[in-house]
């Protein structure tokens, strides 16, 4: 997979909603795009808790692309609480699901392709 079809396909499929969460494309910097997740609430509103970047550029075989959890929101109900592991960040199941439907949408395009995941969070 070519990087310009990559790189359309990560924002393409930040428009797919996930329950009551969504991703949205927030922009270009540089070679890295940024996404925030955000909950869905009552009428338009949206409440952004965590932003996270993918780059993507050419490597010897084709393209890859990479994630990074740069920013998160703590749960404001329960004070300083601070998550000790990224399975305790509001949103990261949907980080996840997004990360899920990149590899689907990728292996879709093409089956030989090698898509390997593994989130991270910069500390």
């Amino acid at each position: 997979m070519a990087v310009a079809n990559l790189a359309r396909t990560v924002v393409d499929t930040a428009e797919r909603g996930f329950g009551r969460w969504g991703i949205e494309y927030l922009g270009p910097d540089g070679t890295r795009l940024w996404f925030g997740v955000h909950r869905l609430g009552l009428g338009r509103k949206r409440e952004t808790v965590m932003r996270f970047i993918v780059t993507v550029d050419a490597d010897f075989d084709g393209a890859q692309a990479r994630s990074q959890i740069e920013q998160f929101v703590c749960n404001p109900a329960s004070g300083a609480f601070v998550p000790i592991g990224p399975r305790q960040l509001r949103g990261y199941p949907t980080y996840l699901a997004y990360l899920r439907a990149i590899r689907t949408v990728v292996l879709d395009a093409d089956p030989g392709a090698h898509v390997t995941m593994v989130p991270e969070v910069r500390t």
